[in-house]
């Protein structure tokens, strides 16, 4: 034998492109809904190149859907582990699959961590504290779990019949599942204008985060309009929660930081629930009758008194009445 065969023995050739195309495939196969092709040509191609972040972003979620989750999981902690992939969209991941197996102290454990060591970001902060408070009701025997399987007779389906809180877990699931065989059902939730809008929203941020590109039409609050979901902004990127944002800013932060922290929290609340609407007044008005609204709840008698002349006008009333009617509206607690 020659020393380049000897050299040679034992070696794969891999044809070119192979990896590339076994994603492309994947892919294409978890769009379809063939869940078990997928993890079949994903794991092929997680094998040639283990540490690629989008075969194994892929992977997890075709692990996921075809209900693979203790492989799904493992895969997902070597990530965090290995620093592959975006840390929190893994975390989220990993969170998502761990509910699923009924981990709950895991992921009580996790969230608090996360939060303990002031990593969350600003746009997963609402998001995370809904996975732990639902957790946290699992663990004190206060929760029914949603149960993932649809029925046999209506795979379309999987919110038809379940309470508003369970209702706000599935969707949340869908960022990480294939949601074409539920985009009728929830396409009638955005037009349905008796659904809850937070509901609302969360689904609108699913069609996002899935680049859904054809038009949708929604009824909230009074209001209607057709959007195409992958051409909005993040509800806390928009320029109206921006611009809103820094007046609050401007008129709080330096002299009563504790207070423009609950103004802004009331802001995000209604930000979330107006999306994608919001008000059309100028941004220092409506922070002034943010920052007013919350005076009073806080009684800060002084600061009330100065902001009453800003919110006097028929404008601002509007906006007063408004933001109460938004306060009324509560956020599912899961």
């Amino acid at each position: 034998m020659t020393k380049g065969n000897q050299e040679g023995k034992g070696k794969i050739v891999q044809f070119p492109g192979l990896k590339d195309r076994l994603l492309e495939k994947g892919v294409q196969a978890l769009e379809k809904g063939e869940v078990h092709e997928s993890s079949q040509l994903l794991t092929q191609a997680h094998e040639l190149e283990p540490d690629n972040p989008d075969i194994n972003t892929a992977l997890v979620l075709s692990l996921y859907e075809s209900k693979q989750y203790d492989k799904a999981r493992y895969i997902c902690k070597e990530m965090l582990l290995e620093g592959i992939g975006d840390y929190f969209e893994v975390v989220d991941m990993y969170l998502m699959i761990l509910i699923q197996l009924h981990q709950h102290r895991e992921v009580v454990d996790t969230i608090h961590a996360l939060f303990d060591e002031k990593e969350v970001p600003f746009e997963k902060e609402e998001h995370f504290k809904k996975l732990l408070h639902f957790s946290e009701k699992v663990l004190n025997g206060k929760a029914v779990i949603p149960d993932e399987e649809t029925p046999k007779e209506d795979q379309s389906s999987i919110l038809n019949g379940k309470s508003l809180e369970e209702q706000t877990l599935l969707v949340a699931q869908l960022v990480h599942r294939n949601i074409k065989p539920f985009m009728g059902e929830l396409q009638s939730v955005l037009k349905d204008s008796e659904s809850h809008p937070f509901l609302q929203t969360m689904i609108l941020n699913v069609f996002r985060e899935h680049g859904v590109d054809k038009e949708v039409d929604i009824t909230k609050l009074g209001m209607e309009d057709r959007v195409s979901p992958a051409e909005l902004e993040d509800v806390f990127d928009s320029d109206f929660f921006t611009k809103v944002t820094d007046s609050l800013d401007d008129l709080l932060a330096q002299t009563n930081p504790t207070l423009f922290q609950h103004a802004h929290e009331l802001l995000k609340r209604h930000a979330f629930l107006l999306y994608p609407f919001t008000f059309e007044e100028e941004p220092k008005e409506i922070a002034s009758v943010y920052a007013y609204y919350t005076a009073g709840m806080f009684a800060d008698a002084i600061l009330e008194k100065e902001l009453k002349d800003q919110v006097e006008n028929t404008q601002s009333q509007g906006i007063l009445s408004r933001l109460r009617e938004l306060e009324e509206i509560s956020s599912p607690n899961i």
